[in-house]
This record gives structure tokens, sequence and C-alpha cells, in this order.
């Protein structure tokens, strides 16, 4: 299996029990443009459910498409705010 394989199977996998809230630690890192893409979906379809999403990322385009923007710099929060 592929590194973006595991990814999107351990992504299902934990869909599966519908947790209230999902951590994501840099969920899309390594993957191409198709398979984020995929990733992507799922983790929308799933918000939109009601669902919360929490994501940590250092990619731009996943900074750019959030819906709020939580910024957090050795352990301490420096920006809060809702973007959309």
């Amino acid at each position: 299996m592929s590194g973006g394989e595991k990814q999107r199977v351990a992504l299902i996998r934990n869909l599966l029990f519908e947790p209230e809230a999902l951590l994501l630690d840099e969920m899309t890192a390594g993957l191409d443009a198709k398979t984020k893409a995929i990733v992507h979906q799922l983790i929308d379809n799933y918000r939109k459910s009601g669902k919360t999403v929490i994501k940590v990322t250092h990619d731009q385009s996943e900074i750019d498409a959030a819906e709020r923007l939580i910024t957090i710099e050795e352990g301490k929060l420096i920006h809060d705010k809702c973007l959309r």
C-alpha cells in the first residue's frame, strides 16, 4: 500500500465510528493533488454533516480554505479568527 492509500484507509476507518470531533495532523502531507482532493472531499462531507473538524497543517492551500484560523506558537494562542 502506498502512503496515500494508508492515509485514506486510516481516515475512513476513523470516520466509520462517527466521532463528534475529528482531529487531523498534516492529513494530506506527501499526497499527490488527486489524492489530496479525495481526502479533502471526504473531510468536507464529514464536516457538512455537523461534525467538528480540527486540522493541523502547514499547507497554505488548506489554510486558505479554512473557515476559522487559530495560530498557536510555543503553546500560546497567537491568533483566532473566523474567516467565513
